[in-house]
């Protein structure tokens, strides 16, 4: 099965495109699943069919489902979540806030992932495409099995037939033992984790793809998605400009928007090569219906086979060294005398000054180097080398 997810800042289209991208393997052939995690239902607002929770036929070669990711915590891991917030009631914790407490951050965009890994272990497609709100705490808890290690599972399994000596120490100690279902759960959550991570990290079987519209806000939000991607292994393949003004809109009123949109267009390209970046027109209308959604298709994959894989490799580099961190990316648009690097906050930005314009490529920074200055910048082969370290 090949998995393509598309994530990006709410508003910028991901629903189309994922609906687009679907449309399209469908007509080439591939039996494919459609699937949103996104609360507003916005697979059924752009198909104008309706889709549940169950996956339903919406085409030829097409199904969509939409993916509850709450029911998928309490009906998979819901003793997991009672324990937890049976731990913080006995610590006195209001018994509503305990609930919330115990739904750790991330923990519905991981129920997602893994009901995304449910379907590809059953089989039965050729495609899914998930439309999914971005997570970066979701992609983190994916590594929790990785960071306990297979010899704490097994010390949970020996554990778990002595819990009900801890029922004795209850009163002592002020906070109750964890029945069996529960180590038994938590054994067979951090084994389905490290079965999505092998999952996403095989770029063979799933590319992210990040959609953003041409203005700074999704732009920076897109490039902070890459960065946990490449953080966490998951290759991003593509990326998708969404809504960007045609050249027969000639009124005067959007000449400033015009001229905005290409310079974002121009930094966007930048900031991600060496990764492919497309673009898609915005339409004189919302985008709903199969035949609006095909004609979306059209225009961007031209085609092309969506379930291609349009790259491979690791735009950003992050190694933590004893004394720092050091950090590279692409950079074949620089040269040593027209650019300036420097350090605002969490963000590193690239300027460029030619003589056609100038340019500012923004670069969040991993969190590994907040506490750290950057002391150099070297440009070597077109990648840029930095470093930071204590001052």
């Amino acid at each position: 099965m090949r998995i393509i997810a598309y994530t990006g800042k709410g508003g910028v289209g991901k629903s189309v495109i994922s609906c687009a991208t679907a449309i399209k393997l469908a007509k080439l052939g591939y039996k494919t699943l459609l699937a949103s995690s996104d609360p507003a239902h916005t697979l059924s607002d752009a198909l104008l069919k309706p889709i549940g929770s169950v996956e339903t036929k919406v085409g030829e070669n097409l199904w969509a489902v939409q993916v509850d990711p709450i029911k998928e915590v309490m009906d998979n891991y819901s003793v997991i979540i009672e324990y937890l917030a049976e731990v913080f009631k006995a610590r006195e914790i209001d018994e509503a806030l305990a609930y919330e407490l115990a739904n750790f951050p991330g923990t519905t965009g991981v129920a997602t992932l893994l009901k995304a890994h449910s379907y590809y272990k059953k089989g039965g497609f050729d495609a899914l495409v998930m439309d999914l709100v971005p997570s970066g705490e979701a992609l983190r808890l994916l590594y929790v099995p990785h960071l306990i290690g297979r010899f704490s599972r097994k010390v949970a399994k020996l554990v778990a037939p002595a819990v009900q000596l801890g029922k004795i120490f209850e009163p002592l100690i002020g906070v109750p033992p964890p029945p069996e279902e529960a180590i038994d759960a938590e054994v067979t959550l951090l084994e389905r984790l490290d079965a999505v991570r092998e999952m996403l990290t095989d770029p063979k079987v799933t590319s992210m793809r990040l959609v953003m519209n041409p203005d700074a806000f999704s732009t920076s939000n897109a490039l902070r998605a890459l960065m946990q991607a490449s953080l966490y292994g998951v290759n991003v393949d593509l990326a998708i400009i969404n809504k960007v003004i045609p050249p027969e809109v000639s009124d005067p009123y959007f000449e400033g928007w015009i001229k905005a949109q290409k310079e974002h267009i121009e930094a966007a390209k930048a900031s991600l090569e060496p990764i492919p970046v497309k673009q898609l027109k915005l339409y004189r209308s919302e985008l709903r219906g199969f035949a609006q959604l095909e004609e979306a298709a059209e225009e961007l994959f031209n085609g092309e086979d969506p379930s291609q894989v349009y790259y491979v490799g690791k735009p950003i580099e992050v190694a933590v060294r004893e004394d720092g961190v050091e950090m590279n990316i692409p950079a074949p648009y620089a040269k040593k005398d027209e650019m300036e690097v420097e350090r605002i906050g969490d963000e590193l930005i690239i300027h460029l000054h030619t003589e056609s314009s100038d340019l500012r490529i923004l670069i969040p920074l991993p969190a590994a180097a907040f506490k750290y200055s950057l002391r150099s910048a070297k440009l070597i082969n077109e990648r840029l080398y930095l470093k930071f370290s204590r001052e």
